[in-house]
């Protein structure tokens, strides 16, 4: 339970801030101006999915990186439309704290399957 704990808290706190404030924040308002507000969440959306590709689809086994494309677009995939709910949430709330709370809770849910469920 005790590393539970402390993983909860490292999920639901630096990654929620910090991914939101980057591409919530940073990265959609670069674009926004220029593009608008549907393209800005396509864009911040697709380089959050890309990133979090290092989390699954690209793995380490026996001295070398391997490349998994199925899992890969899944995951790529589910990054995406995840974070097309961020920008929503933060879209209707007015603020990117609505985000960052959305992620948080996101990251509550798969930390305790993880920890659980699996």
């Amino acid at each position: 339970m005790v590393y539970f704990l402390i993983y909860l808290f490292i999920i639901m706190t630096f990654s929620p801030i910090g991914e939101e404030l980057f591409y919530r924040g940073v990265v959609h308002q670069a674009f926004r101006e220029q593009l608008g507000e549907k393209r800005a969440a396509v864009i911040d959306s697709a380089a959050f999915a890309l990133t979090h590709l290092a989390h699954f689809g690209i793995i380490y086994v026996a001295g070398a990186w391997k490349f998994l494309p199925l899992p890969a677009l899944l995951w790529v995939t589910a990054m995406f439309f995840t974070c097309m709910v961020f920008n929503r949430v933060r879209q209707k709330s007015g603020t990117i704290l609505g985000a960052i709370l959305t992620h948080a809770g996101f990251n509550f849910a798969m930390g305790f399957l993880m920890f659980y469920a699996l």
